[in-house]
């Protein structure tokens, strides 16, 4: 009898140490790809051709890369911040690895992530200098200045004015790095560059900013214009397209491709876009996550180097872009990958410097 009692509770000790290295430690991924068998991704809306839509591939490529057949978006839908939290709370109860970005979100993934210690989160577009001390989430910080960097010289570049366009969707520090970068990479390419910029204040108002974009045509006398503003940014293209077929650049994705048979006229204003490849970074995540090789409870910085801060190169960028500037591009990007050339960043940029910074380029 007395075997059979230690035999029982050796099996017993055994199972259980199992079960405790599927769940890992969380800081080197957490153990077995059989433990996670769900993804899902929270965001605002899916539609925008854009962040959110660029972003969903990446989680729905990574699910199929690992034989994950459920893989769900959750839209919390825009202008309702106070859905996020019980989104994300019924999103952390249903599924095993949540993905998410955006330092509101990761407010209230702080607040939960305790709650569930065999779950992991992966958060992307976190700012830079947070200090990620959540063992079960992975933190993604995008040097979107480097890839605007890229898209400042190139409009710079190209234009026959002097003067380049920015419309942003409002000023949140990430949308401000990206206006940053865009400057400094102007300047380089021209100490005497001069920067129209405008901020809508939402990233809906698509009229608003075609009607921002218009005044920098045609009172700035702006002939390359970006716009970072999510749906909103597709305003700026019709102003682009209404106002002398002037070149847009688009972002978060190569948006050219968006419009090739639906408005293919549309689609030969936009020169380029400042891919910021979320899909690329999502999907090595969790890629890695299933592998064991993530770091959870840390952030890491992924720009140029990584290739998910870039200008979209596709045909009609080297149709249309002179072979020469195509090689200064070119040459920039490599030395920024190679950390030779130093960009500022919004991020920790006082108010003072950021003001003067815009300032200096104003038309």
């Amino acid at each position: 009898m007395m075997k059979r009692i230690v035999l029982a509770c050796t099996v017993l000790s055994m199972l259980l140490s199992l079960a405790l290295t599927g769940c890992g430690d969380g800081k080197d991924g957490g153990g077995s790809e059989s433990k996670w068998n769900s993804i899902v991704y929270v965001c605002s809306n899916l539609g925008d051709k854009s962040f959110c839509d660029v972003s969903w591939k990446g989680v729905q490529d990574g699910a199929e890369d690992n034989d994950i057949g459920t893989v769900k978006c959750i839209e919390f839908g825009r202008d309702t911040k106070s859905k996020m939290e019980p989104t994300m709370v019924d999103a952390a109860d249903a599924y095993d690895l949540i993905v998410s970005s955006g330092g509101e979100m990761l407010e209230i993934v702080e607040k939960i992530w305790e709650d569930y210690p065999q779950k992991r989160f992966i958060m992307f577009d976190i700012d830079p200098l947070y200090e990620n001390k959540m063992t079960n989430v992975f933190c993604i910080n995008f040097r979107q200045n480097e890839g605007d960097f890229l898209a400042g010289a190139l409009a710079e570049k190209i234009s026959k004015t002097g003067t380049i366009g920015y419309v942003g969707s409002m000023e949140a520090v990430v949308i401000q790095d990206f206006m940053v970068g865009y400057i400094a990479g102007a300047v380089y390419a021209d100490p005497n560059a001069k920067v129209a910029v405008s901020y809508i204040g939402n990233s809906q108002d698509s009229p608003k900013a075609k009607e921002l974009a218009g005044i920098q045509i045609n009172v700035n006398n702006a002939d390359v214009l970006h716009q970072v503003a999510g749906a909103a940014g597709l305003g700026l293209f019709q102003a682009c397209l209404e106002n002398g077929k002037k070149w847009a650049i688009g972002v978060d994705a190569d948006q050219r491709n968006y419009f090739l048979e639906t408005d293919p006229e549309l689609a030969d204003v936009i020169l380029t876009s400042m891919e910021k490849r979320t899909n690329v970074a999502v999907r090595e995540a969790i890629n890695k996550t299933y592998a064991g090789k993530l770091a959870y409870g840390t952030l890491e910085k992924w720009g140029v180097a990584k290739k998910v801060t870039v200008l979209a190169e596709n045909d009609f960028y080297k149709e249309h872009v002179p072979a020469e500037v195509q090689a200064y591009i070119d040459d920039l990007e490599e030395k920024v990958a190679a950390g030779k050339i130093e960009i500022d960043s919004a991020y920790g940029m006082d108010t003072e410097t950021y003001n003067a910074l815009r300032n200096s380029v104003k038309p």
